[in-house]
C-alpha cells in the first residue's frame, strides 16, 4: 500500500486533530493504480513551522489554512512559489471569498475547503488531490 504525506497547518487544535482523526484510517482507490493508498497525517500551528516541515517532511499535500499567527496561508504560498515543491495545496477558509480564492490560486492552491467542512468533504477534497498529483507524477 502506498502512503502519501499530508502535512495540516491550522491554528486551531480542534481542527487540526479533526482532520488527523479522519484521514489517519482513510484508504483511497485511484483509477489506473494498483492497491490502495493511505495518508500519513503530520500536524502544525503556524506558518513558519509548514515552512520548517516542508523542508524536512515533503509532504504530498499541504492542508493549509487562511488565517494563522503571524504568517497567512497566503504568505505561505507565496513563499512557497519560490521554490520547486511537487507538492498539492488545498486552502482551508472560515473567510472565503472570491478574491482570497483567486489569490491563492494565482499563487498555486489547488483546491479550496471552506470552513465548517464535513469529514465527507473532507475526504472528497483529499481523494481529488490525490488523484491530481498522481496523474501529475505519472505524467512526468
Amino acid at each position: 500500500m502506498d502512503r502519501l504525506r499530508i502535512l495540516v497547518v491550522d491554528d486551531e487544535l480542534g481542527i487540526r486533530l479533526a482532520v488527523k482523526r479522519t484521514l489517519q484510517d482513510y484508504a483511497i482507490r485511484l483509477p489506473d493504480f494498483e492497491g490502495e493508498m493511505s495518508f500519513e497525517v503530520d500536524l502544525v500551528e503556524t506558518g513558519e513551522e509548514a515552512l520548517e516541515r516542508i523542508e524536512t517532511l515533503r509532504p504530498d499535500i499541504l492542508l493549509l489554512d487562511h488565517k494563522l499567527p503571524s504568517m497567512s496561508g497566503l504568505d505561505v504560498l507565496n513563499r512557497l512559489s519560490e521554490k520547486e515543491v511537487d507538492m498539492i495545496t488545498v486552502m482551508i477558509t472560515a473567510y472565503a471569498s472570491l478574491e482570497t480564492a483567486v489569490t491563492a490560486t494565482k499563487r498555486g492552491a489547488f483546491d479550496f475547503l471552506a470552513k465548517p467542512f464535513t469529514p465527507e468533504e473532507l475526504k472528497a477534497a483529499v481523494y481529488k488531490s490525490a488523484k491530481h498529483l498522481m496523474l501529475g507524477r505519472r505524467a512526468r
